[in-house]
């Protein structure tokens, strides 16, 4: 699910913050790579060390790529061909990323080189191509980005996504497109769905909650297994989020509501319960057992066996064993 967290839509965000604008790329009409129709069987190649600045030509890696490892593995089926999945996207992110510490096309270089160094003919050729594609890809979309301004509002959020994809589909071959970016556009379309559950007037908490709960649950098992990582990923950032400016406890129910549902919600209010109860009982041991350690005239060894029996009396043995464990830290 790496391709949600390089570039996804969360309320409307669907803007490359980092938009890159490389020098040369091919224009919007260039032709879609023709995808390998071939079933042989895949090799993969080694994975790429981690990087340093020893590894390339000068100039150096940016900062924060040195000590690295490539994001992105390559691989080719039996006869060479390029397999091509989400693999590819991440690697190219991976260089990108650096966009701002050195020039576009120092990053876009860098990438080729790779692609050279790694993979022979016809692989080379296929994965460079899909490569100036990309960039096209980028180019048009912050061009395109122009045209739809970050609004909160439902109408233009569907508008951009809709256009987004349109272009996506002119500009890839369509098995390109679904492995680059189906996940993403998964997300996106729920996300906006999901917008458009949580604003109507005429639902309640518990409505709202549900429909969004049934609004996942009606996706096919392969597009819930690309969405729920992705919703709980959200879920954890933006609890976070509420906890550090001291929400109330109902504040991060409705998140949970709103982003995973009420059966979801109800598991996660039990481990909370289970966490809390947990938590209490061993700062009870924690403060009898400074109450022991504290006793004058109590040798050490008798203190030691008084906690000993303490900690039995009070946790099983694999609980025992978690205490022990979270003393070492």
């Amino acid at each position: 699910m790496k391709y949600l967290v390089y570039l996804p839509l969360v309320a409307g965000a669907l803007l490359l913050g980092w938009q890159l604008l490389p020098e040369s790329t091919p224009s919007a009409s260039a032709p879609a790579l023709t995808s390998s129709k071939h079933q042989a069987p895949t090799t993969a190649l080694p994975p790429p060390t981690a990087l340093t600045a020893t590894h390339t030509a000068t100039p150096p890696l940016p900062s924060s790529l040195r000590g690295t490892e490539v994001d992105g593995r390559l691989q080719v089926d039996a006869d060479g061909n390029l397999l091509i999945n989400d693999q590819l996207r991440h690697l190219f992110d991976y260089y990108l990323s650096a966009n701002g510490e050195e020039p576009p096309a120092q990053a876009q270089q860098r990438i080729r080189q790779h692609l050279n160094q790694q993979l022979d003919e016809p692989a080379r050729a296929q994965a460079l191509t899909i490569f100036e594609h990309y960039l096209g890809y980028l180019q048009a979309v912050a061009e395109l980005e122009q045209a739809f301004p970050v609004l909160d509002d439902l109408d233009a959020l569907w508008a951009r996504e809709e256009a987004v994809q349109r272009l996506r589909a002119s500009l890839f071959d369509p098995a390109v497109h679904q492995a680059f970016f189906a996940g993403e556009e998964v997300y996106n379309r729920f996300t906006l769905e999901r917008l458009t559950i949580n604003r109507n007037p005429d639902l309640d908490a518990d409505q709202r909650a549900a429909a969004v709960e049934a609004l996942r649950e009606s996706l096919p098992a392969e597009m819930q297994e690309l969405l729920v990582p992705q919703l709980h990923q959200d879920l954890r950032r933006e609890t976070l989020a509420l906890q550090e400016h001291n929400a109330a406890p109902q504040q991060i129910r409705d998140l949970r509501l709103n982003l995973v549902g009420p059966e979801a919600t109800a598991r996660l209010e039990a481990l909370d319960q289970q966490r809390a109860e947990w938590q209490q009982r061993v700062s009870d041991f924690n403060r009898e057992r400074d109450a022991i350690l504290q006793q004058p005239g109590l040798a050490e060894q008798d203190k030691q066996a008084a906690i000993d029996a303490l900690l039995q009396e009070r946790f099983a043995a694999n609980e025992q064993l978690r205490i022990a464990s979270q003393s070492k830290r």
